[in-house]
């Protein structure tokens, strides 16, 4: 308690200084704070925006789809593991989906194309597809033979609302599939990385056009929360206990742009780190220059009997209290900001981030943006005032009292 009560005292004796100090470590504190509050925030809407775009969360293949796609690779028990899926209370919704490529004509255009065949009451509700329709509708609920054409596909096919195309490609069963669809929509735009050379039709009518019967290539899931994709794709895969097939949640199916993320985030991450030190510097300066000043106190304490861990506990009590009150301070602006943030974010010209594109870098107020740079600055306050505690306890009485 004497020790609590002199470091009290000495932090009060230099009124500007301290504040000014607290000031700095509080500062830093909310600027690490709102860059990760800003940063899961940004990235979650990010992800959040890319998965209910057409990936969803986890997806399942036939075992090495992923790896080589093909007609002939599909999940023939399709209609067990949508049973077993509904079970699962952590999934909000899934749907199922077919692929191939094919041979498009309209007029005297060509182009090859990817057949996606979609369930558009299951897609619906499970990816925002529907919303990426650009001009005309999105597919009927029942087979109809019409299709949705990637931008990029009707402008090389020079197509429009209510044109004809026809499709040419291969049957599951060896034929020759042939047949003509009525376009009765127009998907993306220009700079999309999406759908540009799709043709998106009723599942039921994809299967017809392929020889698939009741065969799909693809269920992909939506959860309750994408954060868990990882562990709730083991979860499913140990549920099913099926080998036939591969379970992978986003971060593995879109490789590239998880990784994209991962590199951004680590220039985040050195941003942070300089942010640190910074303010590290400056507390380790301000801490240093009150010791100089204080040298023949200390050196009067020694003579009269004060033991060196006496001195070193003084000091570090000193530092560890500043610390603890200007991290409460930065607790409290970084959790105002980053609530302000949360809700109303911060208007940004439209950026592209893995084809997605966003106007509004919103913050995060989850845990990890109170606790991370909580310990974080607390470690490194007790590193700073380490060697300025372990100087002034090893002085030497005599020449702390010759000190002018």
């Amino acid at each position: 308690m004497l020790i609590l009560r002199m470091a009290r005292r000495n932090i009060l004796r230099q009124k500007r200084r301290t504040l000014l100090t607290a000031l700095m470590i509080s500062g830093g504190f909310l600027l690490f704070s709102l860059s990760l509050g800003i940063s899961e925030g940004t990235y979650g809407s990010i992800i959040e925006m890319f998965t209910r775009m057409h990936t969803g969360d986890i997806q399942i293949h036939k075992s090495g789809y992923l790896q080589r796609s093909s007609l002939y690779k599909t999940i023939n028990n399709a209609d067990d593991l949508k049973i077993a899926l509904k079970k699962m209370e952590f999934i909000k919704s899934f749907a199922p989906r077919v692929y191939s490529s094919a041979l498009s004509f309209a007029g005297a255009k060509t182009s090859g194309a990817i057949i996606m065949g979609l369930d558009p009451d299951m897609e619906a509700v499970s990816t925002s597809l529907a919303l990426q329709v650009k001009t005309g509708n999105f597919l009927p609920f029942e087979p109809s033979k019409k299709v949705i054409l990637g931008k990029g596909l009707a402008d090389i096919l020079k197509v429009k609302l209510n044109d004809e195309i026809s499709l040419i490609g291969q049957g599951a069963d060896g034929s020759i599939a042939n047949e003509n669809f009525h376009i009765i929509g127009i998907m993306g735009e220009n700079g999309s990385s999406f759908g540009q050379r799709h043709c998106f039709m009723h599942i039921k009518d994809a299967q017809d056009f392929l020889s698939l019967g009741p065969k799909i290539h693809e269920l992909a899931i939506v959860l309750n929360n994408h954060k868990g994709a990882r562990k709730r794709a083991k979860d499913i895969k140990l549920a099913l206990n099926d080998k036939s097939i591969d379970i992978d949640p986003w971060q593995v199916i879109e490789k590239d742009f998880y990784n994209a993320m991962r590199a951004d985030r680590k220039g985040a991450n050195i941003s942070n780190f300089i942010i640190m030190v910074i303010v590290l510097i400056g507390v380790l300066n301000t801490i240093l220059m009150s010791i100089l000043e204080r040298t023949r106190e200390f050196g009067v304490m020694k003579a009269i009997g004060a033991s060196p861990s006496d001195i070193f506990k003084l000091i570090m009590t000193e530092v560890i209290l500043l610390g603890l009150v200007s991290i409460v301070i930065g607790i409290i602006g970084a959790f105002a900001i980053n609530y302000y943030l949360s809700i109303h974010g911060i208007p940004v010209t439209p950026i592209a981030y893995g084809g997605i594109k966003f106007t509004q870098m919103i913050s995060s107020i989850e845990a990890k943006v109170i606790y991370q740079p909580t310990y974080v600055f607390l470690i490194a306050i007790v590193l700073t005032g380490l060697y300025p505690a372990l100087r002034a306890a090893n002085i030497l009485p005599i020449k702390a009292l010759g000190d002018r």
